[in-house]
Protein backbone atom coordinates (compact mmCIF):
# COMPACT_ATOMS: atom_id res chain seq x y z
CA UNK A 1 0.00 0.00 0.00
CA UNK A 2 1.09 3.82 -0.60
CA UNK A 3 2.08 6.08 1.86
CA UNK A 4 -1.17 8.39 2.78
CA UNK A 5 -0.05 11.86 2.46
CA UNK A 6 -1.25 12.79 5.80
CA UNK A 7 1.99 11.01 6.88
CA UNK A 8 4.52 13.29 4.62
CA UNK A 9 2.60 16.75 4.34
CA UNK A 10 0.37 18.79 5.82
CA UNK A 11 -1.59 21.76 4.86
CA UNK A 12 -2.81 25.00 6.56
CA UNK A 13 -3.85 28.65 5.56
CA UNK A 14 -1.22 30.97 6.40
CA UNK A 15 -0.93 34.80 5.51
CA UNK A 16 0.64 35.99 3.14
CA UNK A 17 3.78 37.68 2.66
CA UNK A 18 3.18 41.12 3.23
CA UNK A 19 2.54 43.35 0.44
CA UNK A 20 0.37 46.95 0.90
CA UNK A 21 -1.68 47.17 -2.15
CA UNK A 22 -3.18 43.74 -1.14
CA UNK A 23 -3.23 44.91 2.61
CA UNK A 24 -4.75 48.51 1.65
CA UNK A 25 -7.76 46.82 -1.08
CA UNK A 26 -8.30 44.16 1.63
CA UNK A 27 -9.06 46.74 4.24
CA UNK A 28 -10.94 49.16 1.69
CA UNK A 29 -13.24 46.25 0.25
CA UNK A 30 -13.70 45.22 4.33
CA UNK A 31 -15.35 48.71 4.84
CA UNK A 32 -17.24 48.63 1.31
CA UNK A 33 -18.63 45.22 2.58
CA UNK A 34 -17.88 43.46 -0.39
CA UNK A 35 -17.49 39.66 1.74
CA UNK A 36 -15.86 37.15 -0.02
CA UNK A 37 -14.76 38.88 -3.27
CA UNK A 38 -12.27 41.34 -1.48
CA UNK A 39 -8.15 39.79 -2.03
CA UNK A 40 -7.32 37.15 0.31
CA UNK A 41 -4.44 37.82 3.03
CA UNK A 42 -3.95 33.95 3.42
CA UNK A 43 -2.77 31.66 1.15
CA UNK A 44 -2.92 27.86 1.00
CA UNK A 45 0.48 26.17 2.37
CA UNK A 46 2.03 22.59 2.23
CA UNK A 47 4.64 21.48 4.25
CA UNK A 48 6.40 18.32 4.68
CA UNK A 49 5.83 17.05 8.74
CA UNK A 50 8.87 18.46 9.64
CA UNK A 51 7.69 21.74 8.73
CA UNK A 52 9.58 22.32 6.00
CA UNK A 53 8.27 24.23 3.51
CA UNK A 54 7.08 22.45 -0.20
CA UNK A 55 4.83 24.87 -1.86
CA UNK A 56 2.51 28.18 -1.17
CA UNK A 57 -0.30 27.68 -3.71
CA UNK A 58 -1.85 31.56 -4.64
CA UNK A 59 -5.58 31.81 -3.92
CA UNK A 60 -7.17 35.28 -5.22
CA UNK A 61 -10.35 36.33 -3.08
CA UNK A 62 -11.68 35.04 0.38
CA UNK A 63 -13.63 32.41 -1.10
CA UNK A 64 -11.18 30.89 -3.41
CA UNK A 65 -8.82 30.46 -0.60
CA UNK A 66 -11.56 28.98 1.44
CA UNK A 67 -12.36 26.87 -1.16
CA UNK A 68 -9.06 25.86 -2.55
CA UNK A 69 -7.91 25.00 1.58
CA UNK A 70 -11.16 22.93 1.56
CA UNK A 71 -9.90 20.51 -1.39
CA UNK A 72 -6.20 20.33 -0.63
CA UNK A 73 -7.34 19.67 3.19
CA UNK A 74 -9.50 16.71 1.90
CA UNK A 75 -6.82 15.95 -0.06
CA UNK A 76 -4.32 14.98 1.98
CA UNK A 77 -6.56 12.80 3.94
CA UNK A 78 -7.77 10.87 1.81
CA UNK A 79 -5.03 10.66 -1.30
CA UNK A 80 -1.77 8.55 -1.16
CA UNK A 81 1.35 10.68 -1.13
CA UNK A 82 2.45 9.86 -4.75
CA UNK A 83 -1.52 11.28 -6.42
CA UNK A 84 -1.14 14.64 -3.96
CA UNK A 85 2.03 15.65 -5.02
CA UNK A 86 1.18 14.93 -8.35
CA UNK A 87 -2.10 16.98 -7.75
CA UNK A 88 -0.92 19.44 -5.54
CA UNK A 89 3.44 20.00 -5.81
CA UNK A 90 3.72 18.90 -9.30
CA UNK A 91 4.22 22.12 -11.80
CA UNK A 92 0.85 21.91 -14.20
CA UNK A 93 2.52 23.26 -17.42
Amino acid sequence: MNTPASEVYRVAGEPRRRNAVRWAATLVLGLLDAGSDAPSVSEVVIRRLDGSLVRRLPAGDVRAFETQLSEVSDDVASLDAVSFAQKWIAPSD
